[in-house]
Formats: C-alpha cells, sequence, structure tokens
C-alpha cells in the first residue's frame, strides 16, 4: 500500500464519519414537485448589458482555476466579463440569462445574485434567473477547489473574498442595465453543423459538433443580441497558462460584434470529455483564436432560422443529488468549497447536496439547464455497447439520453448554470480507481484513462438527472 492509498482510506473513513454525524443531527427537507410559469405576449423584447470582472487589489493571492491546483496568476491575457441578457413578451414578466467568464460557481454562490437580482428596486417582473459560467479554464477560481495544493493534491480555497464580492456586485449592475435596455424584436433559432470542431479523448460514438443559436433582432435596428451555445471545454490555453483569459469565447464574442454588431451571451453544452478542435501548432494563444474565429465564421454565415412566436415556459425544479465522492465531500468539510450537506443512505459518503435544473422553451426552442459537465451521449445518446464500453457493460444499464426524454433530438443543453456539480458520466463508462477512488483516476481494460470519474459526484449522478428531468417533462407537459 502507497502513500496514495493510505490517503484514500483516510479520506473515507473522514468523510464516512461525517456522513453519520449529519444522517444523525439533520434531515432532509422535502423538496416539493414545481410546476410550469408561462409568459406570453405579441412581441419578444430583449436587452443586453456587460461589465468586466477583472481582479481587484487584494492581500489575497489569484489562482487561475480549470487545471491543476495551485497555479497563481501572473498577468492577463484578455479581459473578462459578466453579460447580462432581459427577455420578455412585450408585458410585465420575464426572465434573466446571465453568463461569466468563470470556471464555475455552487448554488450557494448563484442564489446570492439571484436573490440580488430579486431584491433589485430597478427590476420588476423578474420570474426567473439562469446563471450560466463558461467554464474558461483560465478564469480565477470562483469555486475553491483550485487553490494551494498539500502533499495529496488536496488543495485549499482559491477564492478571493473581494473578487467574489465584486462579481456578485457586477452581475446585478450588468442586470440592472440589461433590464433598463429592453426593446421590442424578433426572436431566431438556428443551428448549423461544424465538422471537426470537437474532439475528445473518450470514444464517443458522436460528438455533437453543432453550433446553436438564437438571435433577437430588435425593431429599432439597434444591436443584436445572440444566445450562443457549443459543447466544447475553453481549455486549450494549457496547464501552463498562468495568464488571465476567457480562451475561444472571448475571441468568439470579439469577432461577431466587431463584423456583425451583435453582443453575444455564451453558454457551454455537453463538454464532459470534450474539447474544442486542436489547431496543430505550439502556440496555445493561435489555437485559441483559431477556435474563436472556427465558431464566429460558423455564426456569421448560419442561414437557416426559425422564427419563435413569442413565449416563454419555464420549470426550475430543485433536488437532491447523491455525493459519493469522499474527495470532494473532504474540501466541503475543509471549507474550501462552499457546501450543504443532507443525509442520504444511498450514496457513498452518506450525504447529497441540493442542485438544480431549468427546463424552458422560447417558443418551441427547447432548452434545458445542467449543473454539471454532461458527457455527449448522456443528452444526445449513442452510447457505446457491450464490446467498447469501459465495464463491459452495454447501454441497458444507462438511463435514457435526455433528448429522448423530452423527444428533441435539438434539445440545447446549458451546461455549468445555476451550479457546479462536475462531470456526469453513463454508468456503463464509469471506472474508479479500485484502491484510489476520486482521489486519482484509472486506466480501463482498454488502457484508456479515467480522469473525469475523480470530479464526478459518483456514479448515480446520470440517473438522478434523468429521472429528475423525466418528471419535469411530465409537469411540463412536452
Amino acid at each position: 500500500m502507497d502513500i496514495m492509498d493510505v490517503a484514500s482510506s483516510a479520506i473515507q473513513k473522514v468523510t464516512s464519519a461525517y456522513g453519520k454525524k449529519i444522517r444523525r443531527e439533520k434531515t432532509a427537507p422535502e423538496i416539493p414537485a414545481a410546476f410550469p410559469v408561462t409568459i406570453t405576449g405579441k412581441t419578444w423584447r430583449a436587452g443586453f448589458a456587460r461589465r468586466e470582472i477583472m481582479p481587484v487589489p487584494s492581500d489575497h493571492t489569484y489562482y487561475i482555476a480549470g487545471h491543476g491546483s495551485g497555479h497563481k496568476m501572473e498577468g492577463v491575457l484578455t479581459p473578462v466579463y459578466v453579460h447580462a441578457a432581459w427577455l420578455d413578451c412585450g408585458g410585465s414578466e420575464g426572465i434573466f440569462w446571465l453568463s461569466a467568464d468563470i470556471v464555475g460557481m455552487t448554488d450557494i454562490e448563484h442564489e446570492i445574485i439571484r436573490r440580488k437580482i430579486f431584491q433589485s428596486g430597478s427590476i420588476h417582473g423578474c420570474k426567473g434567473v439562469i446563471f450560466s459560467c463558461t467554464h474558461s479554464h483560465s478564469g480565477i477560481d470562483t469555486v475553491g477547489y483550485w487553490g494551494k495544493p498539500n502533499a495529496v493534491s488536496i488543495p485549499s480555497d482559491g477564492k478571493v473574498p473581494e473578487y467574489m464580492e465584486q462579481l456578485y456586485d457586477r452581475s446585478l449592475a450588468a442586470a440592472e442595465e440589461a433590464y433598463a435596455n429592453r426593446r421590442p424584436g424578433k426572436l431566431f433559432s438556428g443551428k448549423v453543423t461544424v465538422p471537426d470542431s470537437l474532439w475528445s479523448k473518450r470514444k464517443f460514438e458522436d460528438r455533437h459538433e453543432v453550433l446553436y443559436r438564437l438571435r433577437f433582432v430588435p425593431a429599432d435596428g439597434s444591436a443584436e443580441i445572440w444566445f450562443v451555445n457549443f459543447g466544447g471545454h475553453p481549455n486549450s490555453l494549457g496547464g501552463d497558462n498562468r495568464l488571465l483569459s476567457g480562451e475561444y469565447p472571448y475571441f468568439m464574442r470579439e469577432q461577431l460584434k466587431a463584423e456583425c454588431g451583435a453582443d453575444v451571451i455564451f453558454s457551454i453544452g455537453a463538454i464532459g470529455g470534450m474539447d474544442a478542435a486542436m489547431l496543430e501548432t505550439d502556440q496555445p494563444l493561435e489555437r485559441v483564436k483559431y477556435q474563436g474565429k472556427l465558431l464566429a465564421d460558423s455564426l456569421a454565415g448560419m442561414t437557416e432560422e426559425t422564427e419563435q412566436e413569442p413565449a416563454i415556459r419555464f420549470l426550475r425544479q430543485q433536488f437532491y443529488l447523491p455525493v459519493s465522492n469522499s474527495v470532494l465531500t473532504l474540501l466541503a468539510i475543509l471549507g474550501t468549497m462552499s457546501f450543504r450537506a443532507y443525509p442520504w443512505p444511498d450514496s457513498a459518503t452518506g450525504i447529497a447536496k441540493k442542485s438544480e435544473m431549468t427546463y424552458l422553451t422560447l417558443g418551441k426552442q427547447k432548452l434545458l439547464t445542467l449543473p454539471g459537465e454532461n458527457f455527449v451521449n448522456t443528452v444526445y445518446g449513442s452510447y457505446t455497447d457491450a464490446a467498447h464500453s469501459s465495464t463491459g457493460m452495454g447501454p441497458e444499464v444507462n438511463p435514457a439520453p435526455l433528448c429522448e426524454i423530452c423527444g428533441d433530438a435539438d434539445l440545447i443543453a446549458v451546461g455549468v448554470t445555476n451550479d457546479m456539480t462536475g462531470y456526469v458520466v453513463p454508468p456503463n463508462d464509469f471506472v474508479l480507481n479500485p484502491t484510489q477512488p476520486y482521489l486519482n483516476g484509472v486506466h480501463d481494460r482498454f488502457d484508456e484513462n479515467h480522469y473525469h470519474e475523480t470530479n464526478s459526484m459518483g456514479p448515480d449522478t446520470q440517473r438522478v438527472i434523468a429521472e429528475t428531468f423525466a418528471g419535469m417533462v411530465e409537469r411540463f407537459g412536452g
């Protein structure tokens, strides 16, 4: 038994004891089933604004999030922003969609921003808040996972309190300005397949190389607002990068603003194990610029669109997500990440966390916000068969893909939104290190590395998400 085996065993004992304590002292309040809210009218209205979320002077060290822990920020490559859009149907009620150039936040931080928006004296009729993270791997640590690690690679809290307060305040400021900027117009939905725009080390049958866009066209001829969704990690500056950047979404947005005059809200799709196209170069910055240009050119050339009637229907459902990951549980115990534990006897640690999803339609376009990084096949299907799966199990052990549950192959999956819960891996591809589960990855029977499972809440995650979504679709009515 090596030192990492010993560390893993100790972590499991600590988290098991913690789970027993939670089960003795707490109960998990019942989460009621939510029902849809419908907003209709005669015309779409939308407004847009953005604010910089650059580092503020602080005695704390800033850490770059997304690769290894303990990477101190040494400079700035590009500005980073929080973007906000208001959307309604010409009446007194509407919703916000925000997107920030950060790796993610927990539900607790998201709730702070939601509460600020609902309490704002200059915003009226807000019925829902969607807050997406671009998941830039060159952003500032806003989760806590990427602070300086100890001898067994357990990181300290890398969040900077002054920066988090600025993020909250500027998210509110952007939302208030977007609300004030609302004007009438039309909304169009479209998509384009971008061949060779994605790659993965995992063996996906289908990478779903589809770029989605919702395009708001103001009646007064002012700047359009584009809601863009794509399923590739913004992580190509690599683990050696120490410069703050929004990665490819930044370059994509800037090109679209310069060439098309469009303001862009970007969200990631099903990005689990999926990276954006890799240009053959030893210059990471050129690779990231190439990715941004590839997507911007594809969006600018999109011609097939469908006009959507002004109708918003959405259902926000909270749910308990079992936590079997002992390492993430330890980080919660240490206070590294914001976390509320609830007793859950069916998880390996004995606890669960509360998370959420929002199912919505804009006109007839279906969207689903997801708290984690879903593998593409958990959303769009094409599971690996038994002969080629990591476990030797067939697709029958996996839940139905999300697009099948709602009956729409073009469901837009919006990842790392309103919470950050890690990777969502289908059961027949979920493999853990037998002596160091969640602490280190392992190679499967095909000698393929399984890193993603170490940053998953556990093997039940996809099942719980699928079951929760099925209930949402039933109450939604389609």
